[in-house]
């Protein structure tokens, strides 16, 4: 394949990947669907070659064959440090609500109280 034959059958294959994209969510694997989506997004972000065809042939093989069964989806890999970076991202709400006074009507200084009787 030459250089000028890549570029105009790249965004034909680019498009037949996104179509099984659609069909894995549309059957209910949308986590394989996401990664084989940002898979695709990388190879067709950089050099249209042989190269890239390639890996984008093997991406919408691959949805084709967990569609068929044959093959079973990806789990979605949660590093340790992404898992640390959702908790420390998190910290300043759990303290919130940890360590917040309870409040009662009237003590927030915006709602006025009313009259018990």
């Amino acid at each position: 394949m030459d250089a000028s034959s890549v570029a105009e059958t790249l965004p034909e294959t680019y498009r037949r990947v996104l179509d099984r994209v659609a069909d894995l969510e549309a059957a209910g694997y949308h986590r394989e669907a996401d990664l084989v989506r940002s898979d695709a997004i990388a190879a067709y972000s950089r050099r249209w070659n042989e190269r890239t065809a390639g890996r984008l042939d093997r991406l919408a093989d691959r949805a084709e064959r967990v569609l068929d069964g044959r093959e079973r989806p990806r789990a979605r890999y949660r590093s340790r440090r992404a898992g640390a970076a959702f908790w420390l991202a998190d910290a300043p709400r759990r303290l919130r609500t940890r360590f917040a006074p309870h409040r009662t009507r009237g003590s927030d200084g915006l709602t006025p109280e009313r009259p018990t009787a």
